[in-house]
């Protein structure tokens, strides 16, 4: 069933708070960014994957769905183990008590495994994640302010790096 982020921030800092020291070491995340611009990021516990479906639509904001992908297995855990190592951060901000879940540490970045992941493992579903995706930007974009931010924000996504 597909969730929003913040759900799936949730639900993950519900698992870490429980989780044993030792299973805590076991945890990846791996992400990529997809044909579309999108960030496709994957959450490996010792149970369980995650996927986050995110869209980049301010210069520090970002929305996202994501679903339960399944449990972990071996091919899945060999392509958590390919990529350039890069800091992760994801700040989610909760409905509940005004707080904001903060997730960081070291992820793996490589869009080939994020791809491999999303075709091959969760093709089913990425349709549905990107039709959320699509709906919801639309929604915002009714917002003047919120239109102007996403429109900026995906200027600077064609700016080339110098």
């Amino acid at each position: 069933m597909i969730k929003s982020s913040a759900e799936i921030a949730e639900i993950l800092k519900r698992r870490w708070d429980k989780s044993k020291d030792e299973d805590r070491n076991e945890w990846r995340v791996l992400s990529g960014r997809n044909p579309r611009g999108r960030y496709d990021l994957f959450i490996s516990t010792p149970e369980r994957v995650w996927q986050l479906k995110i869209e980049q639509t301010g210069n520090n904001e970002a929305i996202g769905f994501g679903l339960d992908v399944g449990k972990p297995d071996e091919d899945i855990k060999k392509l958590f183990g390919h990529g350039a190592p890069v800091p992760f951060g994801l700040v989610s901000p909760q409905v509940k008590n005004n707080l904001a879940i903060v997730m960081a540490g070291i992820q793996l970045y490589s869009s080939d495994s994020a791809y491999k992941l999303c075709n091959e493992y969760v093709s089913n579903k990425q349709a549905e994640l990107d039709e959320r995706l699509d709906r919801e930007i639309e929604r915002m974009k009714s917002n003047p302010l919120l239109r102007h931010r996403y429109r900026e924000q995906k200027e600077r996504e064609r700016m080339p790096y110098l």
